[in-house]
Formats: structure tokens, sequence, C-alpha cells
């Protein structure tokens, strides 16, 4: 089922986040890193991401 809804945030640093979580998943589907590495990676950066801009405390 494709999905539907909002696949883009408007914040300044929506672009630098994604281009950095498609780099991880495509590196994972490459084999250069694990399936589970990949997500979890992403998950950091873009919640240090977030933090350094102030959206968390």
């Amino acid at each position: 089922m494709p999905y539907t809804g909002v696949q883009f945030v408007a914040i300044p640093e929506f672009a630098g986040i994604a281009t950095n979580v498609g780099q991880l998943f495509s590196a994972a589907l490459a084999g250069q890193m694990s399936a589970d590495d990949a997500p979890a990676r992403a998950r950091d950066a873009a919640t240090r991401d977030m933090t350094r801009a102030g959206y968390i405390k």
C-alpha cells in the first residue's frame, strides 16, 4: 500500500536530515552497513540535529 500523508516538514533542517537519512538507508541497501544499524544511526543523527536546532530540549 503506498504511503499517503506528509513527507516534508517545513523547517530549515529538513533537507539536511532527509539527505543524511537517505544516504544511510542507501548504504544499508548497498551492504555497507546492516539493516539494523541504518535506522538507528538515522534516528541518532536526526535527534542530534533537532536538538542542535532547539526543537528538542
